[in-house]
């Protein structure tokens, strides 16, 4: 019995031990895609740019860039495949970023081929660039080397941080099959560093335009719960009334952070088609650029009027530009399928619709707190 037992140790160690081997030789032989770009190519072709991760300890660098070109992204891959000595797979994948030409002309036949990959999670980040994607990541750039994690890590943390709007594969096609538009981070290549630059809105599959930070502040609002938000406004001094007489510039500039929001949305006409948009918003009051008494009630209740008054007027500006851009990523159209039963509505139908759209803009805006004031 004992005999056994040590040929069947010996045995289970050699197994294990063949085993770890031969996985080290498979993963030396991969490179593993964590970022890829599409470019719009010459004709109908598509140029793809791959950052791979490698184990290789002969090489100098863990870190490889590999482009091809193709009809399809699949035909792309290939061609990518036949430029490494490694085998790229997209097991591994964290982003994917497309140009302008290609994000205008439409994502859906590229975003579909991702979705249908067994081996890629939902979860991926999708992005837009302002440039060519073959630039924005073959590029180099002393302060990072490997420019996929940076990405990936940029666009996580101001998602975490609630600087940024998430767009994920599977959040893509969430809004794309429902009565939503999509939207996702617009970046950009400035000299030696990669900026989330805008917010990049879509009408169905097709990229309608962009909308900045600050409208994107304002969009959350509207479309989430903030958490840990913040926002600058600049405040008429002249509507602040006498808590402001003894200021000389026309504005006073205040930021509020750690905003806490709540929003609620509601169908009041069919026809004409109209919504009204509660915000309430409450936060820490960090700095002014005007000496106040923040100790006096009237100050705090002059400020808050004010800035509830210019948020509404920054919410009624973006909500007139989307619908211009005929983009709904608040989700108005699900709203409006909610409450209007039997209504039968398509992507098409809403969208044809969604043009005349006007809102009732409602803010309360609250200083729970006063944080530094400079």
């Amino acid at each position: 019995m004992k005999r056994f037992n040590l040929i069947f140790f010996v045995l289970l160690v050699f197994v294990l031990a063949t085993g770890l081997h031969l996985e080290k030789n498979v993963l030396e032989k991969l490179g593993m895609a964590i970022a890829v770009g599409y470019d719009h190519g010459d004709g109908d072709k598509i140029n793809t740019t791959y950052v791979i991760h490698q184990i290789d300890p002969i090489s100098k660098s863990s870190v490889m860039t590999i482009t091809g070109e193709g009809l399809t992204s699949k035909g792309a891959r290939v061609a990518a495949n036949r430029k490494s000595n490694k085998k790229v797979v997209s097991g591994q994948l964290r982003v994917a970023i497309y140009d302008n030409k290609l994000a205008q002309a439409g994502l859906l036949p590229l975003v579909d081929t991702l979705f249908r990959d067994a081996s890629i999670a939902s979860t991926v980040y999708m992005a837009v660039s302002k440039d060519s994607t073959e630039d924005l990541l073959k590029h180099k750039y002393p302060q990072f080397p490997d420019v996929g994690s940076f990405i990936v890590d940029s666009i996580h943390q101001n998602i975490v941080g609630e600087q940024m709007v998430s767009g994920t594969l599977h959040e893509f096609l969430s809004a794309l099959y429902s009565t939503a538009d999509p939207m996702v981070p617009l970046l950009q290549r400035k000299g030696d560093s990669v900026e989330l630059k805008d917010v990049a809105v879509f009408s169905g599959d097709k990229m309608v335009g962009s909308i900045d930070p600050s409208e994107a502040f304002f969009l959350k609002t509207i479309r989430d719960r903030y958490k840990a938000g913040n926002i600058e406004l600049s405040l008429d001094t002249n509507q602040l009334g006498d808590i402001a007489k003894n200021v000389k510039d026309k504005t006073v500039r205040v930021v509020v952070e750690n905003i806490a929001s709540d929003s609620t949305k509601k169908l009041i006409s069919q026809d004409p088609l109209k919504f009204q948009v509660d915000i309430k918003l409450k936060g820490m009051l960090t700095e002014t650029s005007a000496q106040f008494d923040l100790g006096q009630a009237d100050v705090i209740q002059a400020l808050q009027k004010q800035m509830s008054k210019k948020s509404e007027a920054h919410i009624q500006t973006l909500l007139k530009k989307l619908t211009a851009l005929n983009s709904d990523p608040v989700g108005f159209g699900e709203i409006y399928r909610s409450r209007v039963y039997h209504s039968n509505l398509t992507s098409d139908g809403w969208h044809e619709m969604y043009k005349t759209a006007t809102y009732d803009v409602h803010v309360n805006m609250r200083i729970v707190r006063l944080g530094q004031i400079q």
